[in-house]
């Protein structure tokens, strides 16, 4: 994952329900039932009572990768719908509180890239919305609905000032310098606090995320060996995260050998993997959108040095001491505070130059305020490391852990992370 830079600056809320693995090229195991029309539903309906009055508008803001196109956390979050172009309009006040826009269909277009939908009952069925319309409706809608409730509702995430204008808030300006009495609220706050509370849906997807994962790194292990070249690792992983059914790679991996361990977002992948070296994988699976984030420190030879396994014990330290911190009422400063202060009192605390934690779930860096306290249904993971530059000691591990009501849960406990476990695993995935 890419690290949370160091000490960054610190209603309503959907209730959380909260109450061995395959190789490459076997049969992925039963994982958890993806999310469908009437969890993404029941999220609008969520919002729309959060909002009260006024009509939201969401693009979708996504991308076009190697297997299509794929619409932003916020947009797929409410609608769970992958079409470049698409519009989600909520108007809790209207007859029609949920639409769906689409841009028109180009037959020719489509000859090339695959046919889009047509506008039919059962698309609308389908997706859960109260209608399904194209995107030249969205002027008209938005005139008619300002003569009810000439509110215009931010959903979006806040961007900085010198970020790009988003295309809501673009929107909005041109509704509000046309229509007077018009107003904007910043409502971004209700979909922020929805999504950093887990249902059991999406910590099931979370958890078969992570043991994906587990299994992608049993497979790295089983061919580490000096000689052999990082990307070669990665492509070991992403071959195992495939042949699991993890579709994708939940962000790009850090694969990184010796002095390359010391580099907190090494991405060249280039290297040649020595004897006697740590090799430092941060990587996670995606599950039906989810992602995991695992990072494990481990010894190429299958034993770590004498000076290893002393900043191994370390950084261990450190995250058992901050694991057990998070609990319902903890911030996540406070547990970066007890994490911090084990590898300060052990004399390494200048080489420790990021943050414990952040918040896990759609984006690997998933939408947080910060400011607030921890509660039940939140997921997020805990990350120490020291980094000795020109020593070839790089040192991360870290983990996924859910807040319970009562404390907290480890999802990824099965994952080997005491020295000893760490050393055996190696073994045995040579076998």
């Amino acid at each position: 994952m890419r690290l949370a830079r160091p000490l960054f600056p610190f209603v309503l809320l959907l209730p959380a329900l909260l109450l061995a693995a395959t190789g490459p090229g076997r049969a992925a195991p039963p994982g958890p039932a993806a999310i469908g029309p009437e969890t993404f539903r029941a999220r609008r309906a969520a919002l729309l009572d959060s909002l009260g009055n006024g009509t939201a508008v969401l693009y979708s803001r996504g991308r076009n990768g190697d297997t299509g196109y794929r619409a932003d956390a916020d947009f797929w979050y409410l609608t769970g719908v992958d079409e470049p172009g698409a519009v989600l309009v909520l108007a809790p006040g209207e007859v029609d509180r949920q639409v769906l826009l689409l841009p028109p269909r180009d037959m020719d277009a489509e000859r090339w890239t695959g046919p889009h939908p047509s506008l039919s009952e059962s698309l609308r069925v389908a997706w859960g919305m109260d209608r399904v319309r194209r995107t030249g409706s969205l002027d008209g809608m938005l005139v008619n609905n300002m003569k009810h409730s000439p509110v215009l509702q931010l959903i979006s995430g806040l961007v900085s000032p010198d970020a790009e204008v988003p295309p809501d808030l673009e929107l909005y300006h041109k509704v509000t310098a046309r229509i007077p009495g018009v107003s904007i609220e910043n409502s971004s706050r209700f979909l922020e606090r929805m999504r950093m509370v887990k249902t059991e849906v999406e910590i099931a997807a979370i958890e078969q995320a992570i043991e994906v994962t587990h299994q992608g790194i049993t497979d790295v292990l089983a061919a580490l060996e000096p000689g052999l070249t990082e990307f070669r690792l990665d492509g070991i992983l992403e071959d195992s995260f495939k042949g699991q059914g993890a579709q994708y790679m939940a962000f790009p991996p850090i694969v990184g050998s010796g002095e390359e361990t010391t580099v907190l977002h090494y991405e060249k992948r280039n290297r040649t993997v020595g004897a006697g070296e740590l090799l430092l994988l941060d990587v996670g699976a995606e599950w039906d959108r989810y992602a995991a984030d695992i990072s494990r420190t481990l010894p190429v030879d299958g034993t770590f040095t004498p000076e290893q396994a002393r900043i191994y014990d370390i950084v261990l330290r450190a995250q058992n001491a901050a694991i057990d911190a998070v609990k319902p009422g903890m911030t996540v400063r406070q547990i970066h505070e007890i994490a911090r202060a084990v590898i300060q009192k052990a004399g390494y605390v200048d080489e420790f130059i990021h943050s414990t934690s952040h918040h896990l779930g759609l984006d690997v860096h998933d939408v947080a305020d910060y400011g607030i306290p921890l509660e039940p249904g939140m997921v997020i993971t805990v990350e120490p490391g020291i980094y000795l530059q020109g020593r070839e000691i790089g040192v991360r591990i870290e983990d996924d852990v859910l807040v319970t009501r009562n404390g907290h849960r480890l999802l990824s406990e099965g994952i080997p992370r005491e020295r000893t476990a760490v050393e055996a695993w190696v073994a045995g995935a040579r076998r």
